[in-house]
């Protein structure tokens, strides 16, 4: 029995133990906090399946509770379930997008709102929106600045996810911009990112000519490869 315990969720354990001891006093109904919790714990076991359904319940619960569309999203993110505007179907653009314009949950110590802001980032370079990509991680960075003259960039990480964190959005913004054919803030983010892996690869300097560009989108997949093993 105890081994069969040690194995349920500790989100799940809390709302069965709330559910048994107030049970003769009135119903219990889990709130959408519950809800996403639980679906974080999911998601973090990389079941993105049920952490999907027990995002969706959690915004039917309460539709302004903004983790649960932060959590809805990146699930449907990782199951490649990436919609756009311009389309009826519903996956991790519309629902992050859904949860941008909720107000903050209370007693939420995470920064989901931030946490949206990178969603959309990675969902729209994964659809091919250099623009709308460079958008919103703009947006991220420009809310995480310290101070002024000069500004400090305070690094951001994924709360349920350690290995993605500010250089993943670092190297996504230098790839888009890149894209765009915006070479000096493509020079920019890959600054970063070699300075913060204290790579001893040299940055390139050469946008001007088609050998030169081809050896910066080398480089950036190759900072891509080594971010992902990380």
């Amino acid at each position: 029995m105890s081994s069969f315990i040690k194995k349920i969720p500790a989100v799940l354990i809390s709302i069965i133990s709330f559910l048994f001891i107030d049970g003769c006093r009135k119903d219990f109904s889990a709130t959408a906090e519950h809800k996403a919790s639980y679906g974080w714990e999911m998601y973090e076991t990389s079941d993105y399946l049920k952490s999907k359904e027990w995002f969706s319940n959690s915004v039917l619960t309460d539709e302004k509770w903004k983790d649960g569309y932060n959590g809805l999203g990146w699930s449907y993110a990782k199951l490649l379930e990436l919609d756009s505007l311009d389309t009826e179907n519903i996956g991790a653009i519309r629902t992050f997008h859904r949860g941008l314009i909720q107000p903050k949950d209370p007693w939420n110590s995470t920064d989901v709102h931030l946490e949206i802001l990178a969603g959309l980032t990675f969902a729209y370079h994964a659809k091919g929106n250099s623009s709308e990509a460079v958008k919103f991680g703009s947006a991220l960075i420009d809310s995480t600045l310290i101070g002024i003259n000069p500004s400090r960039w305070h690094s951001w990480a994924f709360s349920h996810d350690s290995t993605l964190n500010y250089l993943d959005l670092r190297i996504t913004m230098a790839s888009s911009y890149f894209a765009l054919a915006k070479f000096d803030s493509t020079h920019k983010h890959l600054k970063v990112v070699l300075d913060s892996l204290g790579s001893s690869s040299l940055l390139i300097n050469d946008y001007t000519t088609l050998l030169g560009r081809q050896k910066v989108a080398q480089q950036l997949d190759s900072l891509q490869k080594v971010l992902q093993q990380k």
